[in-house]
Parts: C-alpha cells; structure tokens; sequence
C-alpha cells in the first residue's frame, strides 16, 4: 500500500485508540510517521510495533498542552524529515460537568488541551506547510458538536470551535495548497469510552450503541481510513469539510424511551 508514499504525518494523542489506528494505518500506507503522545512509554512501545511491522515510525513523548513541548515536536520533525505534509490534530481529553457547577479548573484543562492544543499544533506546522506550498491538516471534532448531551457542554464548545476555526483556515489559506479538514466520529470503541462504561455503567454503553442507526459502536480503523483519505492526495480538491463517522447517529431523531 502507498497512498501515503514518502509523506510525513504527525499525530497527535498517538498511544491508544483512534490515534494509534491512525497512526498504523499512515504507517501501512508507507507515511513516515511522527507519534506524539503525553504517554511517551506507551507510544515508544506502539511505535516499536509498527516499526517491527515494516513501518516507518518514530516516538516523541510530548503534551499538547505545553506550547514549548509542540514546538519542539515540530522542530525535531523538521530536523529529521526537512518537512511535515500531514497533522493529525487528535490528543484530547473528555471532562463531563453540568455547567451549573463545574469548576472553572476543568473547563479551562480541557480547552487548553482539546482546542488550544490544536492551536499550537497548527501555528506550528503551518509556516512550513505554506512555504512547501502543500499540506493537509485534519482534525478530530466529534458528533457532540453537532448533536446535545446533557453535562458535556465543555468538551462540545472545544469541538464545536475546532469545525469554526477549521473553516476560516480553510478559507484563509486555501490559495497557499494548504487543507484544513475534520472528522467527527461518534461512538468509537476507544479506550477514552471504555473508561466511561467503566464510570457511567452498561446504560452507557447500551445508550450508545442504540442511538446509533446501525446499532453498533464504530471502530478505530474506519476512523483511521477517512484520515488516510483525507491525508492523501485523492483529497487534494476537499478543504473545509467535516466528515461525520458515526453509523447514522446524527441522522436520526434522539429520543428516550420510558
């Protein structure tokens, strides 16, 4: 497989769950792959497996929300490769809280990580990108930008302001070859969800599930493949787009039963 042939990917949150499936399939499509993650044993250990595999890849244990620590992430890319084709902007993390009285520290972590860490994972790769002329960064929003769930108002804002800021980058720098597009994913099977069935019980998981109108959760792997897609030159025309992966979730009505 070479749809990602000789093009240099970072990703971010790379250890677990969507990000590592992304991260394997750039690497199987024959990306050279830069794996950032807060966890950077996990992702040395991920990386050496793909690496076992024939795939090209490289660990960098790095916080998005630290601006000193993205900035050298792009800086050791650039020392390494001389250049950066693709962002994966996915390191996030989830903080329920009714606003009524979720406390200000929260809010405030999780905008730093889940939408300012994308700021500084854009400003930093972007000067690059528009001096090669060509680049594609994507980023994973999510359906709850889209669709209300009671206590995440949180972690929908920083969604919801991904797809807005993605849009304007899209328009401002579409002459310079450079893409800006977003995947909403709904209910994946990731780790980040499991802790929630964990918290929140089996009606977590069953509620998801039934929402959905293919009755099922979603895979990492058919995340990960919308981003090859997007990564690749097949979507060299696509910029300003959000994909919504989430088995018909947002095509239907939500409804409780009684």
């Amino acid at each position: 497989m070479s749809r990602l042939e000789n093009k240099v990917a970072i990703v971010t949150g790379a250890a677990d769950g969507i990000g590592l499936a992304i991260s394997k399939a750039f690497a199987k499509e024959g990306a050279n792959v830069v794996m950032c993650d807060i966890d950077g044993l996990k992702s040395e250990n991920e990386a050496q497996t793909i690496e076992a595999k024939g795939g090209s890849v490289v660990s960098h244990q790095c916080d998005v929300g630290n601006t000193e620590a993205i900035e050298q992430l792009v800086k050791a890319t650039i020392d390494k490769f001389q250049k950066i084709d693709v962002l994966v902007n996915n390191a996030a993390v989830a903080i329920p809280g009714d606003v009524r009285d979720m406390p200000e520290s929260d809010w405030d972590m999780l905008m730093n990580i889940n939408l300012k860490g994308v700021f500084r994972g854009i400003k930093a790769v972007l000067p690059y990108m528009v001096k090669a002329k060509s680049g594609s960064i994507i980023t994973l929003s999510s359906t709850q930008a889209h669709r209300s769930w009671d206590n995440w108002t949180a972690y929908a804002a920083a969604k919801g302001g991904i797809l807005s800021m993605h849009n304007q980058l899209a328009g401002q720098f579409g002459s310079e070859n450079v893409r800006f597009n977003t995947i909403s994913p709904g209910a994946i099977l990731t780790s980040m969800n499991q802790k929630r069935v964990e918290i929140e019980g089996e009606g977590f998981l069953k509620g998801s599930i039934n929402q959905a109108a293919m009755l099922r959760l979603g895979l990492p792997e058919e995340v990960a493949m919308t981003a090859v897609f997007l990564a690749s030159d097949e979507a060299q025309f696509i910029t300003g787009q959000d994909i919504i992966i989430d088995g018909g979730l947002t095509t239907l009505p939500r409804y409780f039963e009684n």
